[in-house]
């Protein structure tokens, strides 16, 4: 887990790559890279983006579940393991998650 980069991926599909830059636990705050396979969910994570904006706890939860149910998982750019992320939030070139 203390690896400070990461390929999203959605199975063999690589979403995007997160640059760590700051841990707030148990948060840890990264820049994104989108990279092909954004395009497939950033409608995903622009309504969950809505959501919190809203404060609508049960589109908040509904927009959560649907990134959920992605599988995503965060492989290492350099060495082994993967992590997956039980909150994952991506909005304008940040993002952040918790594992």
């Amino acid at each position: 887990m203390f690896n400070e980069s990461w390929r999203l991926a959605q199975g063999n599909e690589i979403i995007g790559k997160l640059y760590l830059s700051d841990v707030d636990q148990p948060w840890f705050m990264c820049t994104f890279e989108p990279a092909e396979g954004w395009e497939t969910v950033r409608n995903l994570f622009e309504e969950q983006s809505e959501a919190m904006k809203t404060g609508d706890p049960e589109r908040i939860g509904i927009s959560m579940a649907s990134i959920r149910s992605l599988g995503l998982r965060l492989l290492p750019l350099a060495g082994e393991g993967e992590v997956i992320p039980v909150m994952i939030h991506i909005m304008e070139g940040e993002a952040k998650f918790r594992a």
